[in-house]
């Protein structure tokens, strides 16, 4: 049973049916992404096509959500939607995933300067209500 919160306010990404999937697992709770089923890569972001083979044959594979910190910054002051602002400072990475592909995503729970390239890092769903639907945000 999902615990009703307050709706969530921060803009939600677009879901169409290529990135559909993904978003789905995040709902469960899974990290996936799309692999090869030509060439065996694993591709992020999501993509009708291979970018190494172009072959439209992928499947979706669980990964284990872990990674390391590759580059970030700290956003202090947030320009575009709004409701942006009201949540900064709030920090934006870029993970290495253990699996290989780079995943651009924010940083929750720690402080900026405890932050250090390389630290190990493990996803974090943050299960959120929008409209009276459960949603899923992940960090």
């Amino acid at each position: 049973m999902v615990e009703q919160t307050a709706p969530y306010a921060l803009p939600l990404p677009a879901v169409h049916p290529d990135n559909a999937p993904y978003w789905s697992a995040l709902k469960e709770h899974e990290l996936r992404m799309q692999r090869c089923e030509a060439c065996d890569t694993l591709r992020f972001p999501v993509s009708p096509v291979c970018h190494n083979c172009l072959s439209d044959r992928a499947e979706w594979e669980l990964l284990s959500g872990n990674g390391t910190l590759g580059t970030w910054i700290v956003v202090e002051r947030a320009t575009g939607d709004p409701a942006w602002q009201e949540v900064a400072p709030y920090i934006v990475a870029l993970v290495n995933l253990d699996e290989g592909p780079r995943l651009t995503t924010n940083i929750v729970d720690i402080d900026p300067e405890e932050l250090s390239y390389g630290m190990a890092l493990e996803i974090f769903f943050d299960d959120v209500t929008v409209a009276g639907e459960p949603s899923v945000r992940h960090t």
